[in-house]
C-alpha cells in the first residue's frame, strides 16, 4: 500500500489542534423556512384586522384551519382554487380570506435575527446549505420580501412542487435524491418536532429550532459528535 493510501485511511483517526484542517462528516445543513429563516404572526395581523384576537383565532379555526394549510402546501390544485372554495364555504369571512391571499407576505414579521450571518459563516466554512419546506407557491412572495436570508441557500425542495408534505417519508427521500446527498451527512433544522422525527426516520440528523443560541449550540454539539466537512477551523 502506498504512503498516500495509508495516510488517507488513517486521517479520520488522527486528532488535530483546532486551528488545523479537520475531517468531518456533516456536509449539508438543511433549513425549513417559516419559523426558522423567517418569522410570522398570523394571529397578530388578523387581530388588528378584526380588532379582536378572539375573532382572529376563530377565523383561522373555522375558515383557514390546519387542514387548509396542508392542502395549499400540497398544491394538488392552484392556490386560488382553495381560496375561492373557502370563500364559498365561509361567505361571512370572504373579505378576510381575500386579505389573507392578497397580503400574505405582510403577515411575516422579518428574518430570524442572526440567522443570515450564521448561514454565511457556515457557507464560508464549506457547508452546503439547502432548503426543505412545506409551503404553497406563496413562498415566492415571502422570498421576495426577505431575499437576504434566503440568498445563502444553494437550492430548495418546496412541497408545492412535489405534492408531498413533511413529515411524509417521500419528501425526504425525494430531497436526498434531488440533491444527491447522503442522509447521514445532512442535519435538518425545523421548528416542528414531527418534521424532525420524519427526517430522522430516513437517516438524517435533526435539530428542533427554538432560538439562535440554542440552534448554534445544538449544531456545534452535533458536529463535534458526528463531524462535518473538510474546512479550516477558526
Amino acid at each position: 500500500m502506498s504512503r498516500s493510501h495509508v495516510l488517507e485511511s488513517n486521517l479520520s483517526t488522527i486528532s488535530y489542534p483546532s486551528h488545523i484542517i479537520t475531517i468531518k462528516m456533516i456536509k449539508n445543513i438543511v433549513f425549513d423556512f417559516g419559523g426558522v429563516l423567517v418569522q410570522h404572526d398570523f394571529i397578530a395581523y388578523f387581530s388588528d384586522y378584526f380588532h379582536s384576537e378572539e375573532k382572529a383565532r376563530q377565523f383561522f379555526a373555522q375558515a383557514l384551519p390546519h387542514s387548509f394549510s396542508d392542502e395549499v402546501d400540497r398544491a394538488l390544485h392552484p392556490f386560488h382554487y382553495y381560496i375561492e372554495r373557502q370563500q364559498r364555504q365561509w361567505p361571512e369571512y370572504a373579505d378576510a380570506i381575500d386579505r389573507f391571499d392578497k397580503h400574505f407576505a405582510d403577515m411575516f414579521t422579518g428574518e430570524t435575527e442572526g440567522m443570515y450571518e450564521w448561514m454565511c459563516q457556515l457557507k464560508a466554512e464549506g457547508y452546503r446549505l439547502l432548503g426543505l419546506s412545506n409551503w404553497s407557491a406563496k413562498v415566492h412572495e415571502v422570498i421576495d420580501r426577505f431575499p437576504r436570508v434566503f440568498s445563502p441557500l444553494e437550492d430548495s425542495l418546496i412541497s408545492y412542487t412535489c405534492h408531498y408534505l413533511k413529515p411524509e417519508r417521500e419528501i425526504y427521500e425525494l430531497f436526498l435524491s434531488k440533491f444527491g446527498v447522503r442522509p447521514e451527512e445532512c442535519v435538518f433544522i425545523d421548528d416542528r418536532p414531527d418534521n424532525i422525527e420524519g427526517a430522522r426516520k430516513v437517516g438524517m440528523h435533526g435539530v428542533v429550532f427554538h432560538d439562535m443560541d440554542q440552534l448554534k449550540l445544538a449544531i456545534q454539539q452535533l458536529i463535534a459528535e458526528q463531524g462535518g466537512r473538510l474546512y479550516k477551523s477558526k
